[in-house]
């Protein structure tokens, strides 16, 4: 289903809905709730589209192409053709340093014919179907996304493409081309390039031509682990939740800075989703603990992450108590949950 930024939507699995304001991936999007100013990340599967956004503001998105919906027609970026070349283009999220971000992959139609693709990731000698469709002339479209953590575990790509026009045309052959990654590529700043199809700096790799090196980078997997290592040892977590020995209550402190070391790219609605994440995630490892007390620190603030612990309390964790924590121990921005 094409979900654009400005489309209104109503969830399927719940009550109420909202307007998309951001596209997160190729399988999500994030959704300001109509009901409670929340931004909530929300798989497309869970949405539809009431509302679309008008075609004059469509530039602001991307067509996406998911496994769910394996053959799609591709409403595309508009490029200036300069020549008849074919490539693909790892690119960074807005907002995020490039050798931290998430990488939007792109591939990039740069010939005056459309493209009917497949693309593959190879783990191992194992090739795996990720999306199919086709791409508009002298365009780009977004087929997917990876998050850091899944860098490592990429072997190649493979790509199938077949050349089309319309009327008078001189069939081509088939492009298949496999290219090596070598994933210590992506977290080398001077990989990043200006290119002519993307406002940002990008790795781009041409997949025609006679004269193609497939691989990324000649560094071997041992340097790979060893920027891994160094990259993890920078981003360890500043606490993490701790039992007072004197009441036996888990303390979870949700400010951001406890949480992590740097916010730097993240949004406000990157923080509070961060936020959440580590609440669920102690609601999940503590539900089996009848009689349990947690007390989440949320600070005062603007109430917004309060409001958000709150409302997650009545959605999803309905059977447990939860009041106002000890304003002598915690002040007045912490909540008490007991496992029920």
């Amino acid at each position: 289903m094409q979900i654009n930024i400005g489309d209104k939507v109503r969830f399927l699995s719940e009550i109420g809905g909202g307007r998309v304001t951001r596209i997160i991936d190729a399988k999500t999007v994030m959704v300001l709730n109509e009901e409670n100013d929340f931004e909530i990340p929300t798989l497309k599967s869970d949405l539809v589209v009431i509302e679309s956004q008008s075609e004059g503001n469509s530039s602001s998105s991307h067509s996406l192409s998911t496994t769910k919906q394996p053959v799609q027609s591709a409403k595309s970026e508009t490029l200036k053709v300069k020549k008849e070349d074919i490539y693909f283009a790892f690119v960074p999220r807005a907002g995020y340093e490039a050798t931290s971000s998430p990488l939007e992959l792109y591939l990039i139609n740069d010939t005056n014919s459309i493209l009917l693709y497949n693309f593959f990731n190879q783990k191992n000698e194992k090739f795996e179907g990720i999306t199919t469709g086709n791409v508009d002339p002298n365009s780009k479209i977004l087929l997917t996304e990876f998050d850091q953590k899944d860098l490592g575990t990429l072997s190649a790509f493979h790509f199938q493409i077949l050349y089309y026009q319309a009327g008078d045309f001189t069939p081509k052959a088939p492009l298949s081309k496999t290219v090596k990654i070598q994933a210590v590529k992506f977290y080398k700043s001077n990989s990043y390039k200006i290119t002519d199809y993307f406002h940002e700096e990008v790795i781009l790799h041409q997949l025609t031509g006679d004269d193609i090196d497939h691989k990324f980078d000649e560094l071997s997997q041992k340097d790979f682990n060893k920027v891994i290592r160094e990259k993890e040892s920078k981003e360890t977590k500043v606490q993490s939740p701790k039992l007072n020995p004197k009441t036996n209550i888990l303390e979870v402190d949700l400010h951001i800075n406890k949480l992590i070391d740097s916010v730097t790219g993240f949004s406000n609605a990157d923080i509070l989703n961060f936020q959440m994440d580590k609440f669920h995630e102690v609601m999940r490892e503590n539900e089996s603990n009848k009689g349990k007390k947690i007390v989440f620190i949320h600070g005062i603030g603007n109430g917004t992450l309060k409001q958000k612990v709150l409302s997650e309390l009545k959605r999803k964790y309905k059977k447990h108590n939860y009041q106002d924590a000890s304003f002598k121990e915690y002040g007045y921005g912490a909540t008490l949950i007991t496992i029920k």
